[in-house]
């Protein structure tokens, strides 16, 4: 279904024009979850009750089935709600439920959109009414979650906190892309993982995921070119090695040397701070500002590196 511009959210529109994202993560609105709802019922199909395309007996839409079996077994539940179907179940128990579950199964539910449109499946789409793009479904859940302020994207293959729209449109977003290639699928899972750890508050594992991203995003290239370099490599020593084999121009001036200190010091100087060794006695508490700057400095600098190696 296409988005329509009601009078109502040009109005609301009007009224933030100019200024900041502001986003929450706590809080699902009503309006978003039954928004929502009726997305996933047009992209992963009807709950139940088959039409009798094929003659099938079974009146359970496989897809709802998976989507609840996974988070019952991760969550350690046996059923989520009362109901006579799978779908049918999830949906009633994300009308009410906490944030946290309504992200889980939200993420759950996108990962079998991604799922249906990389299939194509014919069959399927026609046997349950999905009648809805992937893509146009994917994109109008993000769109659901900025328009309602709460502060998540579905990218790549999972859910994302996002701090700043433009942040994430020109930075996050850019490297994901990169990444999705064979030969980086090493630092795509890291980037996410990263990201994963975010969300959830993990603030030093988000740190030192998003610092070996980097790393492995320096061997990916190096890989690829034939440039020999050590397993353990710090990152000094990868900076090292891009510069001799002219991953980037060297233009021998002092902001440029700039750029190397930073690839060289900045990410990896946080992550040796605050992520990467033992806290001691005292648990070391690392704000989530310095995890969000991490995450996005490590986003450039893989864009940067990515970039370079394909130019």
């Amino acid at each position: 279904m296409a988005i329509w511009d009601l009078f109502s959210k040009r109005q609301a529109d009007a009224a933030k024009s100019g200024a900041p994202d502001v986003y929450q993560y706590d809080d699902i609105p009503k309006e978003l979850r039954v928004q929502i709802a009726q997305i996933s019922v047009e992209s992963v199909g009807k709950v139940g009750a088959r039409s009798g395309y094929y003659g099938l007996a079974d009146p359970n839409n496989p897809r709802w089935e998976e989507i609840e079996q996974i988070f019952c077994r991760e969550r350690g539940v046996h059923a989520v709600e009362h109901g006579d179907f799978s779908g049918e179940r999830v949906i009633k128990y994300m009308a009410e439920c906490g944030t946290s579950d309504w992200l889980d199964l939200l993420e759950l539910i996108c990962v079998a959109i991604k799922v249906l449109g990389d299939d194509d499946q014919y069959s399927y789409r026609q046997e349950w009414g999905v009648n809805i793009d992937h893509d146009e479904a994917l994109s109008e859940i993000n769109y659901r979650l900025r328009q309602a302020g709460v502060g998540y994207q579905f990218e790549g293959a999972q859910l994302i906190r996002v701090d700043s729209q433009y942040v994430h449109a020109e930075v996050v977003k850019p490297a994901l892309a990169l990444l999705t290639g064979t030969e980086f699928s090493g630092p795509q899972a890291e980037f996410l993982s990263a990201h994963q750890h975010y969300r959830r508050g993990e603030h030093r594992q988000a740190i030192s995921m998003a610092a070996n991203a980097l790393e492995s995003t320096f061997k990916a290239v190096f890989d690829k070119n034939g440039w020999p370099f050590q397993k353990g490599a710090r990152i000094s020593d990868l900076v090292k090695i891009a510069k001799a084999n002219k991953l980037w121009p060297d233009y021998l001036d002092a902001s440029f040397d700039q750029l190397t200190a930073t690839l060289q010091s900045g990410l990896p100087k946080i992550r040796d701070n605050d992520a990467s060794h033992g806290q001691g006695a005292v648990v070391k508490e690392v704000p989530g500002y310095v995890a969000s700057y991490a995450l996005h400095l490590a986003a450039s600098a893989i864009v940067f590196v990515v970039e370079a190696a394909t130019a």
